[in-house]
């Protein structure tokens, strides 16, 4: 063991491929609530309280999803939260798949993204297949190139891509604050 070395360069990829999702989903994001530039926000959906998180407000914000699917929640760090301490998530057979396998309970069957790159106190539900559409131009780059009267070596990793909304509903901000 103490013979093998670890691959950096593998690994720094590895941390670069991933901030660029990250980039990709702040921007995912930001388009399903302000929109496209096409004066298309998504729609809010109000609570039936102000300051929390009830299990009514998934049902309702499942029901308004009608005609898509809610198959996905993107929530930031303390929405997220409030969401996991509702006692419907904490039922038992949850509380043991989650401990066991590490997996979180899915409200409505719905996939929970924990996002905590972004502020505030909304929920966004979403169906993944109709939202956003990812446009891009061309593929990720990678350029490598070294100096050598300076003995440097840069590597330049570069991804060019951007969403647009397909249908506008379906995408909604459960908004409780």
């Amino acid at each position: 063991i103490r013979f093998q070395r670890l691959d950096l360069f593998t690994v720094t990829l590895r941390q670069i491929g991933a901030y660029i999702a990250r980039a990709q989903l702040m921007d995912a994001i930001d388009v399903i609530v302000n929109g496209d530039g096409n004066n298309n926000p998504a729609p809010e959906i109000a609570v039936s309280s102000t300051g929390s998180i009830k299990y009514e407000d998934l049902v309702s914000l499942w029901t308004k999803m009608a005609p898509y699917e809610l198959n996905t929640i993107i929530a930031p760090t303390a929405p997220m939260q409030k969401l996991l301490m509702l006692n419907e998530m904490k039922d038992s057979s949850a509380g043991l798949n989650f401990q066991g396998t590490g997996k979180l309970i899915t409200p409505m069957g719905a996939n929970v993204i924990h996002t905590p790159e972004i502020q505030g106190e909304y929920i966004i539900g979403l169906d993944k297949n109709c939202a956003l559409e990812m446009v891009k131009a061309g593929e990720v780059q990678t350029e490598y190139d070294k100096l050598i009267d300076r003995q440097l070596e840069r590597a330049s990793i570069t991804s060019i891509a951007g969403f647009a909304k397909i249908y506008n509903d379906a995408g909604k901000i459960l908004s409780y604050a």
